[in-house]
């Protein structure tokens, strides 16, 4: 259990004074408890850009919420925007107008692209929200000045530093009153008619050298703030308004902090701002270099390279990366700017263990993936181990058989503060969820309450909910009681998936191959012995145990196999051997003993009964000195006249369950194919999980069926199987495509995958695939999953990739 501030993304007007909106908000973060913490997303006209929709699903947000302009504000950017009529129906003008304006400018303006751009963002996180009459419904949508309930003041701690700290000035505007606002925090109110401030070349190179974290840096007088008439303040040692807002809280680490990629982010705009921003509060090392900091000018100043430098070397020192990136500026633009930069910084130590070099990175194609996410936490209170009985359901879903401790504030003045409110994450130990992607509170509850205690959330760490109980809680209730005690449950992938379809009100059921696949991975003791099997070196041996012909002969030249029919042969463990030659015998052995100790592989005896002459697969169960035909119940010996050859002693043979034929012959085994292959691309580190052949069912019908669904490193993949490269062709297939575009869509998939055990999909196929996903109208607004086609499943020659990428 971890207990944590909020994490908050307010969303602002990315227009011409997109400064001025960033820096209000911020003023308004810096008066809540964790400010330092949250994040400001810009939009233009309700919409937000994709890249950011992505920043802001790695961020995780508890809440996204607008932060609305007051009348005073809008009249000030939009002369004449106020306007009021009188009784009469008559606009209200001269002093009159004024008088009202005054009255009337503190008060807030919901606007209308602001809560279109906050839903949007919304429906791409994972914030708190439940179902209610078939749609889901938010805890919090809207940041009031004084709202102390889910954002606590912490202005009000008594070892909150009230005394002078570093900022930026008031009246300090455009980019770069930005970027010290992003880094430092803003103490006092910004002036609306801010610009870029006047600065000299030395107060430049002391701001630069400090927002790079250079050592002995020493930020410029002029960003000190005085809540009272100060003097003598030492700016090297003074503490920013970011850092107040940290009172009792400290940045930790979750995952390791290796490969880690840091930003150097490029351009003037309000997006360059924000990703600078929520890459730094998601994996740690970002920094924002607007133009007016001098790094596109000819001679870069010397805070610039020997920051770069530094930061380059740091990551490097744990196997990371630097890049430079741009919401604003072009490849093309990018690389000149590395080179640029590399001009200024000749390399000192060309040893590959102090590399120093830049990577460039299109914002497209930023890692999202970090192995390590920063976020804050109270101290102390950041890594409490609970031991809490469990129970596992038929669907490996895991629950809690008792709630959780209450979460306790330790420290004395935060235990105190009565307008507190924290938030506590959850981290299942080993966990098997899906995090972050939405999901009904109530679907993370142990038992679905009829009034759910409090908010939980699925987020990036686990499981989320706010401290504070919302049920009936009597007056004069005890501090501890009022905190929730929750019991909560780890949703396995199958589960999941259905908890998705329920909220677009369909049912997910397991479909008929779906049950014979179930069956045998019970029987086999789980799905991976199950894809091991039927998706591993020993496939060919099963699908031999299919012959075409009747004839032995024919469908076993060697003669290490017997046609019992057109469709059912057994094999000796010889013939096994032959048809996996790349395994060794001991280790064939060990696979079909472990296959006949659970009974999807049987050994025998093939005999033929000595009255109807019917030639029969006896398993070894069923074999004695006198044994029963399978056809007419006769009683035969078990002589050398049953088994026919050879003259001595019978030969074992192994047959395949009967479920395992009708699997092979519907062609169930391709999603075990991909399944494992899938599987063996994954780092061994990284748990896998998935589940095959599921439906989403409405009012009864089915509406697509998914062969195949996968979860690992974070990665949900949408799988189609097909045993011939030349099935998604002409209106059927665009058909089939459409229904598993949409099914990614609703279960928010990172990867949609098309699969053939053929050579290689035909071109049809492949313009069919390509044409219909680029063309479906209703991917989310972070965009498209990455479409990827497999070919040559089953073969020691898999090709996959990535559509559209040439």
């Amino acid at each position: 259990m971890t207990l944590r501030p909020p994490r908050v993304v307010i969303v602002i007007d990315g227009g011409e004074q997109w400064s001025f909106w960033a820096r209000r908000a911020l003023f308004r973060a810096g008066r809540v408890w964790g400010g330092a913490g949250l994040a400001v997303v810009p939009h233009h006209d309700g919409e937000v850009h994709p890249v950011l929709l992505r920043a802001c699903q790695a961020y995780d947000p508890d809440y996204v919420v607008t932060y609305p302009p007051t009348v005073g504000d809008l009249e000030f950017f939009d002369p004449g925007w106020f306007q009021i009529t009188s009784a009469d129906g008559d606009c209200v003008t001269g002093e009159e107008r004024l008088r009202l304006l005054e009255q009337a400018s503190a008060e807030v303006v919901p606007v209308q692209t602001d809560a279109a751009a906050r839903d949007q963002i919304a429906a791409e996180c994972s914030t708190y929200q439940t179902s209610e009459h078939g749609e889901l419904h938010e805890a919090i949508e809207i940041l009031g000045e004084n709202d102390v309930q889910h954002f606590p003041t912490v202005l009000n701690m008594q070892s909150t530093w009230h005394g002078s700290v570093l900022a930026c000035p008031s009246d300090w505007g455009g980019a770069l009153g930005a970027a010290v606002a992003c880094y430092a925090g803003v103490a006092a109110p910004p002036a609306r008619d801010a610009s870029e401030p006047e600065i000299t070349g030395e107060v430049r190179k002391d701001i630069a050298s400090w927002l790079l974290g250079n050592a002995g840096a020493t930020p410029p007088n002029e960003l000190l703030w005085h809540p009272t008439s100060a003097l003598g303040i030492d700016t090297a040692a003074a503490t920013t308004a970011n850092d107040r807002t940290m009172t009792h809280l400290l940045p930790i680490t979750a995952g390791f902090p290796h490969r880690q990629t840091g930003l150097l982010v490029l351009g003037d705009t309000a997006e360059d701002f924000a990703l600078s921003r929520l890459w730094r509060l998601t994996f740690g090392t970002a920094h924002w270099l607007p133009s007016v900091l001098g790094v596109s000018e000819e001679h870069v100043p010397w805070p610039i390279e020997r920051g770069v430098t530094r930061i380059a070397r740091r990551l490097n020192e744990h196997a990371g990366k630097l890049a430079i990136t741009s919401m604003s500026l072009s490849h093309t633009e990018l690389t000149e700017a590395r080179a640029h930069l590399r001009a200024a910084r000749p390399v000192t130590n060309p040893a590959p263990a102090r590399n120093t070099d830049l990577d460039v990175l299109t914002s497209q194609n930023l890692p999202w993936k970090q192995s390590a996410t920063v976020s804050l936490a109270v101290n102390d209170q950041w890594d409490s181990i609970v031991t809490i009985p469990v129970t596992v359901d038929d669907m490996a879903t895991t629950r809690m058989a008792a709630p959780l401790p209450p979460p306790i504030l330790t420290h004395p003045e935060l235990a105190a503060q009565s307008d507190t409110n924290w938030h506590v994450d959850v981290q299942w130990r080993p966990g098997q969820a899906v995090r972050r992607r939405g999901l009904d509170s109530l679907a993370l509850f142990a038992d679905r309450p009829t009034m759910m205690q409090t908010w939980a959330r699925s987020s990036r760490d686990g499981v989320t909910y706010q401290a504070q109980r919302y049920d009936l809680v009597v007056a004069g209730t005890r501090n501890e009681n009022r905190l929730a005690r929750v019991a909560l449950r780890d949703l396995s992938l199958q589960a999941w998936v259905a908890a998705k379809g329920t909220e677009h009100g369909l049912q997910v059921r397991v479909s008929d191959a779906g049950r014979r696949a179930t069956l045998l991975a019970d029987m086999l003791g789980g799905r991976q012995s199950y894809t091991e099997l039927f998706g591993g070196v020993l496939l060919p041996a099963l699908r031999a145990m299919l012959p075409k012909s009747a004839s032995t002969t024919a469908a076993y030249p060697d003669r290490q196999g017997i046609a019992l029919s057109a469709g059912e042969g057994v094999l000796s463990f010889a013939g096994i051997c032959a048809r996996t030659p790349n395994l060794p015998k001991d280790e064939v052995r060990r696979r079909i003993d472990a296959a006949s100790r659970a009974g999807v592989i049987r050994r025998g005896l093939v005999l033929r009964c000595a009255t109807c002459e019917h030639k029969q697969f006896q398993t070894i169960d069923n074999i004695s000195q006198r044994w029963t035909c399978q056809r007419c119940d006769a009683l035969s010996d078990l002589d050398q006249w049953s088994w026919k050859a050879p003259n001595d002693e019978p030969i074992w043979f192994y047959d395949l369950h009967p479920v395992g034929r009708q699997v092979l012959r519907d062609n169930g085994h391709v999603p075990a194919l991909l399944s494992t292959y899938l599987r063996n691309k994954q780092n061994p580190r990284n748990t896998f999980d998935d589940v095959a052949e599921v439906e989403f069912v409405k009012d009864g019908q089915p509406e697509v069926e998914l062969d195949l669904v996968t979860y690992t490193d974070d990665t949900i993949t949408v799988a189609e199987c097909k045993s011939s490269g030349n099935d998604l062709v002409g209106r059927s297939g665009r058909a089939e495509i459409t229904k598993k575009c949409t099914a990614a869509s609703r279960i928010r998939a990172d990867q949609l995958v098309f699969a053939t055990t053929a050579e290689r999909w035909t071109s049809a196929s492949r313009s069919t695939i390509e044409t219909t996903t680029q063309n479906y109208s209703s991917w989310r607004p972070a965009g498209a999953p990455k479409v990827v086609l497999i070919a040559g499943l089953g073969t020691d020659d898999v090709s996959a990739e990535v559509s559209g990428s040439n």
